[in-house]
């Protein structure tokens, strides 16, 4: 079934019962934008909490500690990066090195450091609704 969005978008829709196939637009939540970026921002403030870190030392950090849907590649990286920079939640300096190029070190600023701490203290709240969600989706979807 192909349906069409309010932006006259059109997209597939495999459900054919009736309920409403949601457009893509409609998947993001705006306030904390993709859901993969803000899981990506809260790791990669946490990555530099304590200490600073260099962007592909950042990359090394995030491919082990990422699942499947929060795989990011590197030009998405520094994309991000960029934008959180932009966003004032961390900051960025050049270190000149003899035996290579410069390379770019992230540290937080006093901003990241609060976001991750609100949102930390967020997912903490609902860690309780979020394991009986899990458990609803073991039990009822057999995966």
């Amino acid at each position: 079934m192909i349906k069409q969005n309010k932006n006259n978008i059109q997209h597939k829709c495999k459900n054919t019962d009736g309920v409403k196939c949601p457009a893509k637009s409609e998947l993001v939540n705006k306030k904390f934008g993709y859901p993969e970026r803000g899981w990506i921002q809260l790791l990669i403030l946490k990555n530099i909490y304590d200490a600073p870190l260099y962007g592909y030392d950042l990359m090394k950090n995030l491919k082990t500690a990422s699942t499947r849907t929060s795989k990011i590649k590197s030009g998405s990286m520094y994309t991000t990066l960029r934008r959180m920079e932009e966003q004032g939640l961390l900051k960025s300096k050049w270190d000149e090195s003899d035996i290579g190029p410069a390379r770019r070190t992230y540290f937080p600023t006093r901003k990241g450091k609060d976001y991750l701490k609100n949102w930390l203290r967020i997912i903490n709240d609902r860690i309780g609704i979020v394991n009986d969600l899990i458990k609803f989706y073991k039990d009822s979807f057999h995966e």
